[in-house]
């Protein structure tokens, strides 16, 4: 239940930092873009569910869901800052975004 209180104040900084970032990257001569499409593996969902992960990545500045596979266990996202670091930008989107989604009743 805390977690769904907390989610949207989550997700109001992850909005704000994502436009600042690709504002930034916009604006400065030397770009930190590491532009790559992320396989992420999803747990068994609802349709709704999967449709609510996808906007949320989608609606974030910097990402955006492309695909599913795999009869939904997996949810292709291009990622503006994901090469760097994969594994972790894959870990954040289990850790916070489909956590959530997961307690969502639909």
């Amino acid at each position: 239940m805390k977690q769904l209180i907390l989610f949207p104040f989550f997700y109001l900084k992850e909005v704000i930092v994502g436009t600042l970032m690709v504002a930034r990257d916009v604006i400065a001569p030397h770009q930190k873009l590491a532009p790559i499409l992320l396989h992420v593996p999803i747990d068994p969902l609802t349709p709704k569910q999967r449709l609510l992960l996808a906007s949320l990545i989608s609606m974030t500045p910097g990402t955006i869901s492309i695909d599913e596979r795999d009869e939904g266990r997996t949810l292709i996202v291009h990622s503006l800052y994901g090469a760097n670091n994969p594994e972790s930008t894959i870990e954040h989107l289990k850790t916070h975004y489909e956590s959530f989604v997961k307690k969502m009743p639909i």
